[in-house]
């Protein structure tokens, strides 16, 4: 008898704190988040005003409604220049939009390796690029970098001869953010 009673005072203690509500949420499996995915380019520019929607409380009657206020999310390049990056094209004798990585943004203090942040011309981030010295690789040294908080659908890496800002023989590492498909949309 004494345990049955403290079985069922566990189980109603277990229902006040549990929130029931959503329980497929809280069993669904972990997987990674989606890649980023980009809006059609001929798609119109995101209304950059604060929004009010309404919303149906859950089984509720439409005279329960609460009000909340959509923001649009965070624009990731100023986000990326409050935290110290540099227009690439700002520091060195290169090009503002360079085909096939975009607009790149790189803390000048962690020269050469980067991480270098491309972003396209709306200011969504596409790519996130390491630029490691043959030297270091035939040194075999160490080599980190800062992670990615972004999801990466795929990885490049090819050689470059040498350009402004990385003037030695190297290795683009590029964590693209978006599909093979939506590359393109830097390619020009």
């Amino acid at each position: 008898m004494r345990n049955a009673l403290v079985s069922a005072a566990l189980a109603a203690l277990l229902a006040l704190i549990a929130d029931v509500r959503h329980s497929a949420a809280q069993f669904a499996p972990f997987f990674p988040p989606a890649p980023q995915t980009l809006a059609p380019a001929n798609a119109p520019p995101a209304d950059k005003t604060e929004r009010t929607r309404t919303i149906a409380p859950h089984r509720s009657t439409k005279a329960h409604r609460k009000h909340e206020i959509v923001r649009p999310p965070p624009n990731p390049r100023k986000a990326a220049e409050k935290n110290g990056y540099k227009r690439v094209s700002d520091l060195v004798n290169f090009p503002k939009f360079f085909p096939g990585l975009g607009i790149i943004f790189v803390k000048p203090d962690t020269l050469p390796l980067g991480p270098f942040l491309c972003f396209d011309r709306r200011d969504r981030l596409v790519a996130t690029v390491y630029m490691v010295p043959n030297k270091d690789i035939d040194d075999h040294k160490l080599l980190e970098g800062a992670g990615s908080a972004t999801a990466v659908d795929h990885v490049s890496l090819y050689f470059n001869a040498g350009h402004p800002g990385v003037d030695v023989p190297h290795y683009h590492v590029v964590l693209w953010h978006v599909t093979k498909k939506q590359e393109a949309r830097v390619a020009k």
